[in-house]
């Protein structure tokens, strides 16, 4: 599943999107000593509409399209498919379309009994219809429906606390006073989900898992092992390091913040086309190579590219967790962030025996503590400072 089927099922999670249907939501509580409690099935046509939107809301959060990241298509293992393997429960729950109290009650216990968690947490989740409708040539689509629809089901994990005392104005009383929230609190930002099955080439995927988090350097682990029954894929900050050793490796001093900053622009070109391209491309050691030789690293620098790659990458990198949405530079004391467009004015120098960072300014004026300044000898180069 690409970013634009993702984006297609997302966009039409919404109670007015014309080819949608919320059939109807299971809640569950799961407490700090894993029981599942308060287990509540619901037809979406009797939710108030004040709930409804709220379940929307939290739910949709786990149809996130940053795939790579947040979001991420996982394929089950071998064993996932037996009589108590993990598709075998999920293929079951959109079966039933949730509404065999034995089969979600089953489901709920598993996910307690397996996700490795001492903190109480609620789950929403919603089965859904979509009946996707064609495609003109135009890559448009038709107000013809398909001849199929497209069943799933998305649930949200999210954190549960108990809120602390608030100050409240009370209106018999004329006064301000503590009061009390005997409630937990669940929140509207999931810490995991999944969505199940897929929707690959626009149509169902049983073989997979869409599994979302809400930080992509700490995934739920034991959720996508034991419970997915998936291989745990590793993370973003993982990902963006083994790259490093990657170009450490290869060009060692030579790296330049020239080649850090191209190879970044590749990449914010690749990530670009994958979100619309049917087969997203992931970085090899033969696409790596060909990055660096187009940033101007010379050819005998180049020539163990593949083999450091698969000697520190186990298969590919995604790019979507290698991009960086602006350039960093650090020392000691000194941080400077420069958006990618402007890192062209930004070089590395040595200047009178000095090792200087050098930045280009368009106007004669910058901006320091909210003040405005005029950049010395702007409009006259030989005046100095007046405190020189």
């Amino acid at each position: 599943m690409n970013r634009k089927e993702l984006s297609e099922i997302r966009n039409h999670f919404n109670p007015e999107a014309k080819y949608f249907t919320l059939e109807r939501v299971l809640t569950a509580f799961v407490d700090s000593q894993r029981n599942v409690r308060g287990v509540c099935l619901r037809e979406a046509t009797r939710i108030p509409t004040a709930d409804s939107q709220l379940l929307y809301d939290t739910i949709k959060k786990v149809l996130n399209v940053n795939l790579g990241k947040q979001s991420t298509e996982l394929p089950f293992r071998e064993h996932a498919y037996s009589e108590e393997g993990a598709q075998t429960r999920l293929s079951a729950l959109v079966k039933s379309e949730l509404k065999q109290e034995e089969t979600n009650l089953a489901f709920l216990g598993k996910l307690a009994e397996t996700v490795d968690s001492d903190a109480p947490y609620a789950v929403l989740m919603a089965y859904c219809t979509y009946a996707p409708p064609k495609k003109t040539k135009m890559d448009e689509l038709d107000e013809e429906f398909s001849d199929q629809t497209f069943r799933y089901v998305v649930a949200a994990m999210c954190p549960v606390a108990k809120t602390e005392g608030t100050l409240v104005y009370d209106k018999s009383d004329d006064e301000i006073l503590r009061q009390e929230n005997p409630n937990a609190v669940i929140s509207k930002a999931p810490s995991d989900g999944f969505f199940f099955p897929v929707f690959s080439d626009r149509a169902t995927d049983v073989h997979h898992v869409l599994y979302y988090t809400k930080t992509p350097n700490t995934p739920n682990e034991n959720l996508v092992d034991a419970f997915f029954e998936c291989d745990v894929e590793t993370t973003v900050e993982e990902d963006r390091a083994d790259m490093k050793q990657v170009l450490d490796t290869l060009l060692g001093d030579d790296l330049t913040y020239e080649t850090v900053t191209t190879v970044n622009e590749k990449l914010s070109e690749i990530v670009a086309k994958n979100k619309t391209d049917d087969a997203p491309t992931e970085i090899t050691g033969r696409l790596l190579r060909r990055m660096l030789s187009e940033a101007g690293v010379p050819e005998e620098k180049l020539e163990n590219t593949e083999k450091v790659f698969s000697e520190t990458v186990e298969t590919s990198l995604k790019p979507e967790r290698l991009v960086q949405s602006k350039t960093v530079i650090k020392t000691p004391e000194i941080i400077v962030n420069v958006k990618n467009e402007a890192k062209n004015k930004v070089r590395l120098d040595k200047i009178n025996g000095r090792h200087c960072m050098v930045i280009e300014l368009d106007d004669a004026m910058i901006e320091v503590n909210g003040y405005d300044l005029k950049v010395p000898g702007v409009l006259d180069p030989e005046q100095e400072t007046p405190w020189a």
